[in-house]
Parts: C-alpha cells; sequence; structure tokens
C-alpha cells in the first residue's frame, strides 16, 4: 500500500495494495482533503514520481513476501531525485525497525494504534519539508533557473555544475566556460572579514542561508554585487544555489563587446602571473584557504607527493620560497588593482 501526496491544495497519496486496505487511513486522509491514489506495481509507483503526480509514498511493512525497506531501497533513487517523502506503515511500534528505517533513509512511519492527528501532522510536516530537500531536482525549480533574469548558478562541493542564461549575459561568457570551476574563480571578496567569515560558516554547515555583499564577479568591468547563497539539500551541506544581484544599476554599456574587463579574480591573477597548469590552480586555491598538504590531497583525490610537487612547480615558477610569499604575490596583485 502506497500513498503519495500531490501539492498545493489538492494532496494526493498513492498507495501501494496490500493485501488488506486499512480503511481508517483511507477515510482519515480523504477526510483531510488528501486524494488516495491505489496502485499495486512498483513501476506505476516510478512512472507516478517521474510524472510528478506523487508528493508522498506511504507503504506497508510487507507487500507479497517483500519488505517495506526492500520497497524503499528500490524506488530510492526516484524518490530522492524528486524530493519525495517515504513513510512505512507498521502494525506495531518496532524500535529497533524504526532505527534502520531511519539510518536508510525513510522519512516518517505510523504505527498501531493509530493516532489520527498524529498521523496528519507526520504528513503535513513532510511536505512542508519537501521544497527543502533537493529543491534542484524538482523540475519547476529547474524551469525557473532557466527562464529567470535573475543570474543564477548551482554549485557542489565548491564547484561550478551550471549557470543560466542570465549569468551568462552578465559575466559576458559561455555556460562551458564556468563547467568544474571553483567559487573562487567566479567571486572575490579578499580582505572582507565579514564576508569570509560568513562564507565560511556556510560551508561548514553552520549556516543554510549566506549573504556575502559587494563581491566582484569575473569578467564584469569591477561592478559591485551582493551574493545570496542557499542550501539546496539540507541532507549534504555541499549543494548551493546562488543568486547574483547587482548593487545599484548597472551602465547601460555593460554588455559593449568593445569595452574590455577589468576584473580578475584570485585565480585568474595566479594563471596570468605565473602561467599555472589547472592542477597547480587546484592546488593553489586550496592552500590559499590555508588547507595542509594532506586534507588537500583527499580533496583532489591524489598522492601527498604529487601535491607537495605541484607546490614546487608553484613556487618555482611564482619565484617565491613558500607557498604563502605565492599566495601574498597574488593577493598584493589584486589589491593593488581593486584598491
Amino acid at each position: 500500500m502506497f500513498t503519495s501526496i500531490m501539492k498545493n491544495h489538492s494532496k494526493n497519496l498513492i498507495i501501494f495494495h496490500a493485501e488488506m486496505q486499512d480503511s481508517c487511513i483511507d477515510l482519515l486522509l480523504k477526510d483531510k482533503g488528501f486524494t488516495i491514489i491505489r496502485v499495486s506495481q512498483i513501476d506505476v509507483i516510478i512512472k507516478k514520481i517521474i510524472d510528478e503526480d506523487a508528493d508522498l509514498v506511504i507503504c506497508p511493512y510487507k507487500i507479497n513476501g517483500e519488505s517495506g525497506f526492500s520497497i524503499f531501497n528500490r524506488i530510492k533513487p526516484f524518490l530522492l531525485k524528486n524530493a519525495i517523502p517515504f513513510f512505512l506503515l507498521m502494525e506495531k511500534y518496532d524500535e529497533h525497525g524504526i532505527k534502520i528505517g531511519l539510518e536508510i533513509g525513510i522519512d516518517n512511519f505510523i504505527f498501531k494504534p493509530y493516532h489520527n492527528s498524529s498521523i496528519v501532522q507526520k504528513i503535513n510536516q513532510a511536505l512542508n519539508k519537501r521544497t527543502e530537500v533537493n529543491v534542484f531536482a524538482l523540475k519547476h525549480f529547474k524551469k525557473y533557473f532557466a527562464s529567470s533574469e535573475v543570474a543564477m548558478f548551482y554549485l557542489e562541493k565548491d564547484e561550478v555544475i551550471c549557470v543560466n542564461e542570465a549569468f551568462c549575459k552578465l559575466s559576458k561568457r559561455k555556460k562551458e566556460d564556468f563547467e568544474n570551476q571553483h567559487f573562487d574563480w567566479l567571486f572575490s571578496f579578499t580582505g572582507n572579514t565579514e564576508n569570509e567569515y560568513n562564507y565560511r560558516r556556510f560551508t561548514e554547515g553552520g549556516a543554510d542561508v549566506c549573504k556575502l555583499k559587494n563581491v566582484t564577479c569575473c569578467n564584469t568591468n569591477g561592478f559591485a554585487y551582493t551574493i545570496s547563497l542557499h542550501r539546496g539539500n539540507q541532507y549534504n551541506i555541499n549543494s548551493v544555489f546562488g543568486e547574483v544581484v547587482p548593487i545599484g544599476e548597472i551602465p547601460e554599456n555593460h554588455n559593449n563587446p568593445n569595452i574590455q574587463p577589468n576584473t580578475k579574480s584570485r585565480l585568474e591573477w595566479a594563471k596570468e602571473m605565473f602561467g599555472l597548469t589547472r592542477r597547480e590552480l587546484e592546488v593553489f586555491q586550496l592552500s590559499a584557504k590555508g588547507l595542509p598538504v594532506k586534507q588537500i590531497a583527499a580533496d583532489l583525490g591524489i598522492a601527498e607527493r604529487t601535491i607537495e610537487k605541484h607546490r614546487a612547480n608553484i613556487m618555482r615558477k611564482s619565484e617565491t620560497r613558500s607557498m604563502l610569499e605565492a599566495i601574498l604575490a597574488v593577493d598584493n596583485k589584486y589589491t593593488t588593482v581593486y584598491n
């Protein structure tokens, strides 16, 4: 018995048939305005999820000898991608079963004896949280992201996954130019203690929203922006959605191709000044954040000895005696140009 709840005011529950139907659950949910759709095959459930006809799934503890845990694991990728909560209907309270369910990702449980107010409260809480879970996977958000006139970008683990057309127009670059680039390459707020603190707090999971003020963006002629960062997935602090809003009006000649940009990020300066390779730039960036060699190696998935080799190359190319000197040389150049 699977139940799935729709959006807005007409809420749909899809129920996977069990041998015995729980009429009291049906009556309760219908009375609270939920539309119940019963199905008997998992592929039908998956189709409902993909077609956005499902908002919450309730499954019995066992169906035709298969456990609800097993069924959850089979449809889990589709649930996560579309941010659909999954409830398990149990015959009685089972502490160990609930612990196991929570560990594998089941959202909540309904068990006998039923308490109507508790069931409705659990369902409504799950639906309210739905917009907070993996928002970037939802079709309506993808359409909003693509068509919005506000410049937007999406990061995973500090790497750019995609930007929208408005961002391309703002930066005068193509979408492919941003692929696998890091946040530090897009924006610079070096020397702004408040921004640095807020960004670190956000990346460490201390806040779900972060606002960075007076930030410069790559290739935008030195204009200042406010960057709003939002956590895209409440279970993954590395999933980030950002909006770029200009401070004041942008001159009409901003997109004139004859006007050359004069804004470069720290990494662009490092590349221009020292001719660093892409991997050396990655090592430079992580070193500038104060990460030790061991952590840099773990983050990049390469050996510590290789990191040391890249750092040696950076020092050789920059004609400095340490990574700190190389980093300061770039920062001094950046500060001289923009301050």
